[in-house]
């Protein structure tokens, strides 16, 4: 009996190289290294549910809320200037498209959204790749670029779910403030979820907890044209698996 909580007292002491290797950590970084920021410490979650749209994503608590006014959207944001944030905005191309964007789609409309984010003032972009989000396709782009005479670092992702179109990122003005929440961003980025996470968790819905967009309603689409249907590509990949058994 002894022995057992003697275990837990030695489970409960601080590891004293635990410690050297935590210091050597800070000591590694200047004190201006963006890393050191206490802005960057979160101070808690809530949940950003959008039952219109079909997706959720944990943000941080304190993080200010704007509503985009020319398009259906919402913004993050740890200070009061909003160029520094997450940003999340949504548009249905069901009138445009035929169908559901597929990967034979991806070379055109990545030379379309390429040549688009060039006419941005001094833009330059740095990185970017094909990426996939649950059923979503799209792209990644990590570029700079003038915003009010200000250079602004923004990595973008742009998702294709069907036939809706999410733009989704993290920017910062200036480039400094981008990686100072760069963490942050990809957390919230990366808990992202095209489906309503309380839901799933067993949480019903309701008015308290489901966000509603306070944009211009009579000018911009606050709702999908239809909901997100991925049961021919379902019944497709089912098709295949069984061909390949026989």
């Amino acid at each position: 009996m002894s022995d057992s909580k003697s275990d837990r007292k030695r489970d409960r002491r601080i590891d004293p190289q635990s410690i050297v290797r935590e210091l050597k950590e800070r000591l590694s970084h200047p004190a201006d290294d963006p890393r050191n920021e206490p802005r960057r410490v979160l101070r808690g979650l809530r949940i950003h549910r959008d039952l219109d749209w079909d997706y959720s994503f944990w943000r941080p608590l304190e993080w200010h809320r704007h509503d985009m006014q020319d398009q259906y959207g919402f913004i993050y944001s740890p200070g009061q200037d909003p160029r520094t944030g997450f940003y999340v905005s949504i548009v249905d191309l069901s009138s445009e498209l035929d169908g559901p964007v597929t990967e034979e789609d991806l070379p055109a409309l990545h030379e379309g959204i390429i040549q688009g984010l060039k006419a941005l003032p001094d833009c330059e972009i740095l990185e970017e790749k094909e990426i996939a989000k649950g059923f979503a396709i799209g792209f990644e782009v990590l570029l700079t670029f003038a915003l009010d005479d200000e250079t602004c670092k923004r990595r973008m992702r742009l998702l294709y779910n069907d036939r809706q179109q999410f733009t989704i990122y993290g920017q910062g003005v200036p480039p400094r403030e981008y990686e100072v929440f760069h963490d942050t961003f990809e957390y919230i980025y990366h808990n992202f979820a095209f489906a309503d996470q309380l839901a799933m968790s067993g949480i019903p819905a309701t008015a308290e907890t489901a966000i509603k967009w306070e944009g211009d309603r009579e000018q911009v689409q606050a709702k999908p044209q239809q909901r997100r249907d991925h049961g021919a590509w379902v019944r497709e990949k089912m098709a295949e698996l069984d061909k390949g058994s026989t």
